[in-house]
C-alpha cells in the first residue's frame, strides 16, 4: 500500500519567491519610500496607483554589506494594502546605492515576520516568512554564496521523509525546518481513516547542493 502523502502546497493566495540581480536603486530613503525595481510597480498604468512603506529596518551585516528590508503596501488609495511585498536590499557602507537582493509579493492579507538569519554548519541561512490570514504560513530559505542569496529547497526532504515512514503513516503539512536545530518536528496521520495518529517524527536535517536533505529519523510516541 503506497503511503498517503498530504499535499504540500500552501494556499494559493501567496505567490513564489523571487529572487533579483543586477537591479539598484537610491540607497537614501530606501526603508521610507517604495522603489521601482524588480517586479515592483505601482503609478500611472500600473495596477496599484499608490505604494507605501509599512517597515524598514536594518537586517544583518555579511561580508560588509549591509541587509535592510522593506515592506511594501499597494493600492489604489493612500492606507490600501490589497497586495504586499517584502524586499531585502544591500548596502556597503559610504555608498549611495542599493542593490535589490532578494523580493517576495503576496496578497494583501498576508504578515510578514521580519527576516531571520542563522548561521549554521551549511552556511549562513536566511529566512523570509509569511503568515496567512487562514492561519498558515510560507517560508522560504537562502543561503548566502559570494555575495548572493541562493534559493535553499525546503520541501524536497518531506517527500523524501515520507518514503521512509512505517507503511499507513502520513505526514502533516505546513512543516518547515528549524535553522537553529537543523531538524524538525513532523506531525503523522493514519492514512485511510479519520487522520489519528499516535507517533511523531523527529528528523534531523542537513544541506546538501542548496537543498534541504534528511540524515537521520527517530519515530516516537506523542506525549499524552
Amino acid at each position: 500500500m503506497r503511503i498517503a502523502f498530504v499535499s504540500l502546497l500552501l494556499a494559493a493566495v501567496v505567490l513564489s519567491p523571487a529572487h533579483a540581480r543586477d537591479e539598484v536603486t537610491k540607497f537614501d530613503g530606501v526603508q521610507e519610500r517604495c522603489a521601482h525595481v524588480g517586479k515592483i510597480k505601482f503609478g500611472a498604468n500600473a495596477k496599484w496607483s499608490h505604494c507605501s512603506v509599512t517597515k524598514g529596518r536594518w537586517v544583518a551585516t555579511l561580508d560588509f554589506i549591509d541587509m535592510y528590508q522593506a515592506q511594501y503596501c499597494f493600492g489604489n488609495a493612500p492606507g490600501e494594502c490589497e497586495q504586499r511585498a517584502l524586499l531585502l536590499f544591500g548596502n556597503r557602507a559610504y555608498t549611495p546605492k542599493a542593490n535589490l537582493m532578494l523580493q517576495r509579493i503576496d496578497s494583501g492579507d498576508v504578515q510578514y515576520d521580519n527576516p531571520q538569519l542563522v548561521q549554521t554548519a551549511y552556511g549562513d541561512i536566511l529566512t523570509l516568512s509569511a503568515r496567512l490570514a487562514g492561519g498558515g504560513e510560507s517560508k522560504s530559505y537562502y543561503r548566502w554564496n559570494s555575495g548572493r542569496w541562493m534559493p535553499v529547497d525546503a520541501r524536497g526532504w518531506l517527500r523524501d521523509l515520507a518514503k521512509q515512514l512505517p507503511k499507513g503513516e502520513a505526514i502533516n503539512a505546513g512543516i518547515w525546518p528549524e535553522l537553529d536545530s537543523m531538524s524538525a518536528q513532523v506531525t503523522l496521520h493514519s492514512a485511510g481513516d479519520a487522520g489519528v495518529s499516535d507517533r511523531i517524527a523527529a528528523v534531523e536535517l542537513g544541506i546538501v547542493k542548496d537543498r534541504f536533505v534528511v540524515k537521520k529519523v527517530t519515530l516516537a510516541q506523542k506525549a499524552s
